[in-house]
């Protein structure tokens, strides 16, 4: 399973702030039981040099479905320490500011339905 994480700022903010926030979030997360953690790359906007252009302040992180609680705690813990203007989206569900225990576990609940099998077809 793959989750993909956009970590977003302030419009003020530069890319280079930004590239810090995600590659700390990103050593965060490598510490957890996680397959990997890399920055989702794509085609080079129509001007640029040649290449894959990297998506910063993105993260694709591959993780097993019982290692999601462990991922959006680190999250949740990472985004009450960054300034009030940064907001996490998780598969096109945003996340700000301090989230409490009993909405991580709502947030995982909710995460695992949407993304799990039906039962007939597991």
């Amino acid at each position: 399973m793959a989750l993909r994480i956009r970590v977003d700022v302030a419009a003020d903010v530069d890319d280079d702030l930004l590239a810090r926030l995600a590659d700390g979030l990103r050593d965060e997360l490598l510490e957890l039981d996680v397959e990997s953690v890399t920055r989702p790359t794509g085609p080079s906007p129509h001007g640029s040099k040649a290449g894959e252009a990297l998506a910063v302040g993105a993260l694709l992180i591959s993780v097993a479905p019982p290692a999601v609680e462990a991922v959006l705690a680190v999250l949740v813990s990472w985004l009450s320490r960054q300034p009030a203007d940064v907001t996490v989206e998780i598969d096109g569900q945003k996340f700000a500011g301090p989230v409490t225990r009993e909405q991580r576990a709502a947030l995982v609940d909710a995460y695992l339905a949407r993304v799990a099998p039906p039962d007939d077809q597991a």
